[in-house]
């Protein structure tokens, strides 16, 4: 769908961008696509999204010097 918006923002009509995706071998109708667009994100994209961000947050961490370390807690259950 970020497709798609790309090309309407460079002046582009929905329905010629969803006919060049169908004849690619994507099935996208330029209703679905409006839908979509007006919808926005469902409740479980949101809650899906604030999950990952705290996985990341206990898995990872930023050092003294500034790199990105795995902590510990993200080593758990690994095979040696």
């Amino acid at each position: 769908m970020g497709y798609i918006d790309t090309q309407v923002g460079q002046g582009r009509a929905v329905e010629s961008v969803c006919r060049v995706l169908r004849q690619q071998g994507c099935q996208v109708a330029a209703r679905t696509y409006r839908v979509w667009k007006q919808a926005g994100p469902s409740a479980r994209d949101l809650t899906d999204a604030h999950l990952m961000n705290r996985i990341v947050d206990v898995c990872w961490t930023v050092d003294r010097a500034g790199q990105r370390r795995r902590t510990p807690e993200s080593l758990y259950g690994r095979r040696r």
